[in-house]
């Protein structure tokens, strides 16, 4: 179980990476990203950020872009967010509203066949 100052640096680190990619980071290929969550280790030294396309679906070039940029974005955070150790950044396409998607599928069927 994540500690509360965990999910309050994760939860700071989605507004501030969000705010990076929206206004500062021109790459085309992050046109449309939205940062949904971030994990953050029990050091705060490394998180996972977890990012949806508009498109609904995984986009390898956005995760790419993400790579590429990755290095950009860390330092800005380094100079936002005043912790001790900048944490290294992962980004991860966020399947979970797939999984919903999915499931709701699965009982729409069941409610429509017990209907």
């Amino acid at each position: 179980m994540a500690s509360r100052r965990s999910e309050r640096v994760g939860g700071l680190l989605v507004e501030v990476v969000a705010e990076i990619l929206l206004r500062e980071v021109k790459d085309p290929r992050l046109e449309g990203i939205t940062v949904t969550a971030a994990a953050m280790s029990p050091d705060l030294r490394a998180a996972r950020v977890f990012v949806r396309t508009l498109s609904g679906s995984k986009d390898v070039d956005a995760l790419a872009g993400l790579k590429s940029a990755s290095g950009y974005i860390r330092r800005q955070v380094a100079g936002r967010m005043g912790l001790k150790y900048t944490p290294g950044l992962t980004f991860v396409y966020d399947e979970n509203l797939d999984d919903v998607n999915r499931l709701e599928g699965i009982f729409h069927k069941i409610h429509k066949g017990n209907g």
